[in-house]
């Protein structure tokens, strides 16, 4: 306890050093060149992504600019040299689902909701952070997160197909919904919407084939703007980005009531979950080629900071961006400053270039999105899943059901309960219980008896327990010992007279483990079986040893201790 207080600490007092660049030592003018090259390419990226992403979570697109600014302090108090910190389209999709039920899109409520989200988000993360319990956050199994993704990619792009083909319709928070919406109004929508959004998203395909760095969304948002400006396309009824004010957002306190958060509060710590394991992939991917040192905690930290900043700055929650992520990285970052020179390039995009933005049509931010969402919808890593592992596929394409029917924080709790009970499942039917006999010629326990060299004692019957015993496994498994008994008896054609229990692979035993195995004992006692205890771990037995019934059972510790317990006859044999 003494030592997680002071870990604590030690957490809390990082927080306030001013700056912790991992530069290169020492930083040269080359190294500047690459940071700020890369921080350029990463905004003109960046930039119409984070427009579009905003529509996603409901609010106005510049409010995607006003997230993004605070995405370096994540660099900078993080742990990854590389990570691009900002809105992501599975984090603003969860975003827009948890609020459309308490406030209208874009609505002043809707967005100090939002705000509010985020700082709920970025306080967990700290505090996880702080208190080094990064741990829990790979507690969700990638099965779930995988089948996610893919579903909350075809929601998104279910959502921005009424955007691509110029149809005004409400936006619900299940997919079905929006489906149907759609369908009701495929006869009203906009030709020239729709000739300039599936032309725009053509294009985006298209140009996968040149390198990640060039700026294609630049590019597009580019042309859509002249030819709005030109051809005067608000006035055939094609919406625009509404006018936004040039100007930095103020700083401002999210409103805080206890119904809010009580409210929000399990919707932040599903979007906290989901943001941070694409985070740390994306982290880990990234390092992989430099063989940067990640710290899960201190990018709690980092990320937790980055979100309370953006709430402060009327934004909503972030996360990591792979995408962006790897662009910086190959487009020469060295350090954090690179991250530093996208927000510059984000505020000077603010201050100077909104009236710009504001000619921009709708179904070009549309296409933007629906281009970066077609590429997770990975069928193929979901059919690979379910080869190497037909649990997981299963968890996998169940979840990815439930969020295409349901809400999607219940499809990703649906998810993460039927891995659990899959995993217990798992635990329970496999064979965890094999009968060990002694090997002559090094004098260890082994498990094939086929083996010439491998000898079993008649009347000891040795087994060995694989795994850790809690309450849903415990009786299974001892089920499985009394059948390698009976096994045992007919094969030798002698009754056993005494059951040693090999313990090296038990790591843990929960309470109800405890009172069961105490009962088995006892009827082992009445079948005048002796029972013993051998390579009992320190954990295991420190425990065994507050509980009468077990605390006297012998633990051995060695070959030689098993052989005077099963007597000279049987010795012999061991020492063949």
């Amino acid at each position: 306890m003494v030592r997680q207080v002071k870990l604590a600490l030690d957490s809390l007092t990082s927080l306030f050093i001013p700056v912790r660049f991992r530069k290169p030592t020492p930083y040269s003018f080359a190294d500047f060149q690459g940071d700020l090259l890369a921080g350029i390419t990463v905004a003109v990226v960046q930039i119409p992504q984070a427009m579009a992403l905003a529509l996603i979570a409901g609010l106005p697109a510049i409010y995607g600019l006003y997230a993004s600014l605070p995405g370096f302090i994540a660099s900078i108090w993080g742990s990854s040299r590389y990570l691009s910190t900002g809105p992501v389209a599975i984090v603003s999709l969860l975003t827009f689902t948890s609020l459309v039920p308490l406030a209208e899109p874009g609505s002043p409520a809707f967005i100090a909701l939002a705000a509010l989200l985020a700082l709920m988000v970025g306080c967990m993360y700290l505090a996880l952070g702080v208190l080094r319990l990064g741990f829990i956050m790979r507690a969700v199994p990638n099965s779930v997160i995988t089948g996610f993704s893919v579903a909350a990619a075809a929601i998104i792009v279910v959502s921005q197909l009424p955007t691509l083909f110029g149809i005004t319709t409400v936006r619900h928070d299940l997919v079905v919904q929006d489906l149907l919406a759609l369908l009701r109004n495929l006869p009203h929508l906009s030709l020239i919407a729709a000739s300039l959004g599936v032309g725009t998203l053509a294009l985006l395909l298209l140009a996968r084939r040149l390198p990640r760095t060039f700026p294609t969304a630049l590019t597009v948002v580019g042309g859509g703007i002249a030819l709005s400006y030109l051809l005067h396309l608000d006035e055939t009824g094609i919406a625009l980005v509404s006018a936004i004010s040039p100007g930095l957002p103020s700083f401002t306190l999210p409103a805080i009531s206890i119904a809010q958060l009580l409210a929000l509060l399990p919707k932040a710590a599903v979007i906290a979950l989901v943001g941070f394991v694409g985070t740390h992939a994306t982290s880990k991917s990234a390092a992989r080629g430099t063989h940067d040192k990640l710290d899960t905690d201190q990018e709690l930290v980092g990320q937790g900071l980055a979100n309370i900043a953006t709430s402060f700055w009327r934004g909503f929650p972030l996360a990591g961006s792979f995408t962006r992520t790897a662009i910086n990285a190959e487009a020469g970052a060295r350090s954090e400053f690179s991250s530093l020179v996208t927000a510059v390039a984000t505020i000077f995009t603010i201050l100077f270039l909104t009236p710009v933005l504001a000619h921009l049509p709708r179904t070009i931010l549309a296409a933007i999105v629906i281009a970066s969402a077609l590429p997770l919808i990975d069928i193929k890593g979901l059919r690979h899943m379910m080869r190497l592992s037909a649990h997981d596929g299963w968890v996998a394409y169940l979840t990815a059901a439930m969020a295409c029917v349901a809400r999607l924080d219940d499809a990703i709790f649906i998810g993460i309960i039927a891995a659990l009970a899959l995993f217990i499942r798992e635990t329970i039917s496999r064979e965890r219980i094999v009968e060990m006999g002694v090997d002559r010629n090094w004098h260890v326990l082994r498990g094939t008896l086929s083996d010439e060299h491998v000898d079993t004692l008649p009347g000891t019957c040795i087994v060995r327990i694989g795994m850790s015993l809690y309450y849903a496994n415990t009786e299974h498994l001892l089920a499985e010992v009394n059948r390698r008994i009976v096994a045992h008896q007919e094969r030798e054609k002698i009754p056993v007279t005494t059951l040693i229990f090999d313990m090296a692979g038990v790591h843990f035993v929960d309470i109800t483990a405890l009172e069961i195995l105490e009962n088995y004992l006892q009827t082992l006692s009445e079948r005048k079986i002796r029972a013993y205890f051998m390579y009992l771990r320190g954990p295991v037995r420190e425990v065994f040893a507050q509980v009468p019934a077990l605390s006297t059972i012998r633990n051995l510790h060695n070959i030689t201790e098993l052989q005077k317990i099963v007597g000279a006859g049987h010795g012999a044999l061991l020492l063949q």
